[in-house]
């Protein structure tokens, strides 16, 4: 179904390829089984436009398609500061050998 959203709270209407995402999904292999099908026949595609896929995504939920939010992206926590005087002197080496090999010529 890609003539509108799969959200159906949206009325997005599918246009080009660029705007939004567009989805191939197959049943599990537990549906196919509990179906008796030995080939897919379910393959269908579905688009969610760019506002719709930057919140969710689409996932098979039992027997049909059904919208889930993303995950929300963890912020980076601060280092304990054992981690941070380490990477401060991962640092200080990699500087220490650029200025060791900075006159040379046989790089």
């Amino acid at each position: 179904m890609l003539s509108k959203c799969a959200n159906p709270e949206c009325s997005a209407s599918f246009r080009y390829l660029h705007e939004g995402r567009i989805f191939y999904l197959a049943p599990t292999p537990d549906l196919q089984i509990a179906m008796g099908m030995r080939h897919p026949a379910l393959h269908e595609r579905f688009w969610l436009c760019l506002p719709c896929s930057k919140a969710m995504t689409l996932i098979w939920g039992g027997s049909q398609v059904r919208l889930a939010p993303l995950p929300t992206r963890v912020a980076s926590l601060p280092l304990p500061s054992a981690a941070k005087s380490m990477k401060n002197e991962i640092q200080k080496k990699r500087l220490r050998a650029r200025a060791a090999t900075a006159g040379r010529e046989d790089r």
